[in-house]
């Protein structure tokens, strides 16, 4: 910057723009300086530019660009404070009654937050009414400047501006360099200044041009309407929308782009390629395969430069099409010719798979002969990739979200504690397993036993909370750990108190749980007895496998929980010894109970299974239940078995 002193309007400019003088970057080596003499406007003229006309408001409407910050805006102004080390930079478009600012340095933060002014405050009018570059040395001589407020108030001395325009000349703004000093801007500083906004002029029109494009692209929806009377073209949607009406997969999809080729397009060829998060196109599905290669496995993986139709459509978001091998052949090199003669195809069209969050990959259809596509044709081709495209994007956001009630159905399913000489097994089957989520549990937990610091207590749990999917998994979580909260805050207490203060809590907080639960306390006696204490609420009985005889009910239950205003008597406990080498067997009611059958036969199944398989170990006789009794089940079910075993000397050894 021009060293000079700093007189009454310069101290007004910082005293308003606050004190932002600090280090700057290297300004570019400057050239000669050039004076700029003050004409009768004051401009230096340039040539080709029109003047403003009534467009300018419209145009600016089409920018979306108001009083609010612009990340490549910004990043002018930016460049344009560094490189000329100036105070102040602006990107500045003028409204019917504001200058607009989405790109700005060095003002205050009173003026950042508006991003805006009254066309009084600067020079930008002046630049915009000739359509012609301002630069002033000192704005206080100068015979048009020097009574504005932006010199008497505001301090600015030192001014260079660009008009910034659209293809047609129209101005639309300025990108304007302020100095508080006078100021001889030299050449370099005025090429700098002038590319500067030649950039900021692109950026502009590149922006008009895109609203451009969505505007054509509405009238080419309103167009698509219009058509849907034809015959041809409605079957082939008809097709396409029952082809793809109950895809959740992938895999779905990419079997049911195969009966693409039944459509009155009859292509020879169908592939679908699906761009993963690397920006790499992966082949899913080939009606086709070249000479030479095997039709197993997948296709290798193609990055989106790849000079291929599909790439192509992918990259530039547009449907290519070729109607004969001369066409393509002038567009692409060898290697993608000699693709497509392996592939015996003459005519080829890919297009896009775009959705809403962004390209999904590409549908490529080709044929055995040159062929050339009416528009008709081609708004049928895009419209059965839509299709394509809205059952892909549907099949991965069920993926994300099945995997992401995968990832909490695991989370809250309990990793069963080492307890030394029992054996215990559980197995969780969801009702549907594409989400692998239900509102049933099962829990092993080790309790602090103050009257016996001696012996051994194990809270087991079943429970089922009424519900599927997402939500019950979600309270059914709520609902276990409650449980064991209720458990360690009443140790000693026998499992009816738990439950009982697990109801009042949920009642308490408003948690909509409800459902059945079988709370069980294991106890190993000084002696190495294990016996049961256990209350029902609701659940399907426990069932007890001696080493010898036949499986029986534990029978005794209560209401199921959740329903406090139902309850008309206290809830009760059970007790029974467990002879050793026996195995107790909780499950949940999707294991027994099933639609057209009665629940009595389901439960007599259970237990002549469990009677005749008696001596497999837990998980053997877990996954045999699950396998044969809920191969079909459409609840969720769960098994659990505790094995006990014989008679040994008492240990002390802690859980692990």
């Amino acid at each position: 910057m021009v060293d000079a002193p700093i007189g009454p309007a310069a101290g007004r400019l910082r005293e308003f723009l606050g004190d932002r003088w600090g280090d700057m970057d290297e300004v570019p080596s400057a050239g000669r300086a050039v004076e700029v003499e003050a004409t009768a406007t004051g401009f230096a003229p340039v040539g080709g530019v029109r003047p403003h006309d009534a467009a300018r408001p419209r145009f600016l409407a089409q920018l979306e660009l108001g009083a609010r910050a612009d990340p490549q805006m910004q990043a002018v102004a930016d460049r344009l404070h560094r490189w000329l080390d100036v105070p102040v930079a602006l990107v500045t478009l003028i409204g019917p009654d504001r200058h607009w600012f989405p790109g700005v340095t060095g003002l205050p933060e009173s003026w950042v937050g508006s991003r805006s002014a009254p066309p009084r405050q600067l020079f930008c009018p002046h630049v915009v009414t000739t359509s012609e570059p301002l630069i002033v040395s000192d704005a206080r001589g100068h015979p048009l400047l020097q009574g504005s407020p932006a010199v008497d108030e505001l301090g600015v001395v030192a001014y260079a501006a660009m008009p910034l325009t659209d293809e047609a000349g129209t101005v639309l703004g300025a990108l304007c360099a302020i100095d508080s000093a006078p100021r001889e801007w030299t050449a370099a500083h005025l090429d700098l200044l002038r590319g500067l906004a030649e950039t900021c002029s692109t950026e502009l029109r590149l922006r008009l041009s895109r609203f451009s494009a969505r505007e054509e692209r509405r009238h080419r929806d309103d167009l698509e309407k219009r058509l849907q009377g034809s015959f041809d073209r409605s079957q082939a949607l008809l097709s396409a929308s029952e082809a793809f009406s109950d895809t959740v997969t992938v895999e779905d999809v990419r079997q049911r782009v195969s009966d693409l080729v039944k459509t009155e397009l009859r292509p020879s060829y169908v592939g679908l390629a699906v761009l993963d998060d690397d920006g790499r196109l992966h082949r899913i599905r080939d009606t086709r395969r070249p000479r030479g290669v095997e039709d197993t496995g997948p296709w290798p993986a193609f990055d989106l430069l790849t000079a291929a139709p599909t790439a192509t459509a992918v990259r530039q978001r547009r449907i290519v099409v070729y109607g004969d091998r001369a066409g393509f052949d002038v567009d692409h090199p060898e290697p993608a010719r000699r693709l497509i003669r392996d592939l015996e195809l003459h005519a080829i069209v890919a297009v896009p798979l775009v959705h809403v969050g962004g390209s999904l990959g590409a549908l490529t259809l080709g044929w055995g002969a040159p062929r050339r596509l009416e528009p008709v044709e081609l708004l049928t081709i895009t419209t059965l990739a839509g299709y394509t495209a809205q059952a892909l994007d549907r099949a991965r956001r069920l993926q994300h979200r099945d995997s992401a009630a995968h990832l909490l159905q695991r989370a809250m399913l309990t990793t069963l504690p080492d307890e030394p000489g029992l054996t215990m097994y559980a197995r969780y089957q969801p009702a549907d397993s594409r989400e692998d989520v239900g509102g049933d549990w099962y829990d092993a937990v080790p309790l602090p036993d103050p009257g016996h610091p001696d012996c051994r207590l194990l809270a087991v749990s079943v429970g089922d909370v009424i519900g599927h999917a997402l939500h019950a998994a979600t309270v059914m979580g709520q609902v276990r750990s409650m449980l064991r909260q209720a458990a360690w805050d009443h140790p000693g207490e026998p499992p009816s108190h738990t439950l009982r203060a697990f109801e009042l809590a949920a009642d308490g907080i408003g948690l909509p749980a409800m459902g059945t639960a079988l709370l069980t306390h294991l106890h190993r006696g000084a002696d190495g007895q294990w016996a049961m204490t256990w209350t029902n609420a609701g659940h399907p009985p426990p069932v007890l496998l001696p080493p010898d005889g036949e499986a029986r009910l534990l029978d005794g239950h209560d209401l199921l929980f959740g329903f406090p205003g139902l309850a008309t008597s206290s809830r009760r406990d059970h007790h029974h010894g467990l002879e050793p080498g026996s195995t107790l067997f909780l499950y949940t009611d999707g294991l027994v109970e099933h639609r057209g059958s009665d629940l009595d036969e389901g439960t007599d199944r259970l237990l002549r299974l469990l009677t005749e398989n008696r001596d497999l170990a837990p998980h053997e006789l877990v996954d045999l239940a699950v396998d044969t009794l809920a191969a079909d089940s459409l609840d969720d079910v769960v098994a659990f078995a505790v094995h006990f075993p014989d008679l040994v000397p008492a240990t002390t050894s802690r859980l692990r």
